[in-house]
């Protein structure tokens, strides 16, 4: 009699190194939650895909028997948005997940270094070059400048409302500190 083989393939390696310490093809990871034992080693081995590996966090969800994956960053990661910062993970959790389904967090133990940055905003000045553009200041009337003369659409609506705001009359009783109401 002949032995099946199971059709499942294994697609990384996941090494429990100690009670809370993993790797997952050579990146350590910390299990950092474990909700209702949401942790099986064979099922991330089947399912994981290394396109996580760029994350420096990562959470299995299990629902209706299948687990899926979602990476998270840290929040002063510049590739982070609102939906992938780890500090959006009960959202969803909420959002997204089974209600009460168990689920994991992993975090990677070297995770990429964060960049630095700058306290001021000089950076966003810079041209190619790197060389720093002068701030622009107010812009003189001139009358030989030609977008001067021209009017913009913007203008063009403020003083249509401007116009309209003229016409009414507001009118205000001016009372003298002291003045009874009469």
């Amino acid at each position: 009699m002949q032995e099946v083989e199971d059709n499942t393939t294994k697609l990384v390696d996941v090494i429990v190194l100690a009670d809370k310490l993993i790797t997952i093809d050579k990146a350590q990871y910390k299990i950092v939650e474990d909700h209702d034992s949401g942790f099986d080693k064979e099922k991330i081995e089947e399912r994981y895909n290394n396109v996580l590996d760029k994350y420096d966090y990562i959470v299995g969800d299990w629902g209706y028997d299948q687990l899926r994956f979602k990476g998270f960053y840290e929040d002063e990661r510049k590739e982070a948005t609102l939906d992938n910062r780890i500090s959006h993970l009960e959202d969803y959790l909420i959002e997204y997940c089974n209600f009460g389904c168990a689920y994991f967090v992993l975090e990677k133990v070297r995770k990429a270094p964060l960049k630095n940055h700058h306290k001021t905003n000089s950076h966003k000045f810079r041209t190619r070059n790197n060389s720093v553009k002068p701030k622009a200041g107010p812009v003189k009337n001139n009358k030989n400048h030609n977008s001067s003369n021209k009017k913009n659409k913007f203008s063009k609506r403020r003083s249509a409302n401007s116009k309209k705001t003229a016409s009414v009359k507001k009118t205000f009783k001016i009372r003298k500190i002291g003045e009874q109401n009469k």
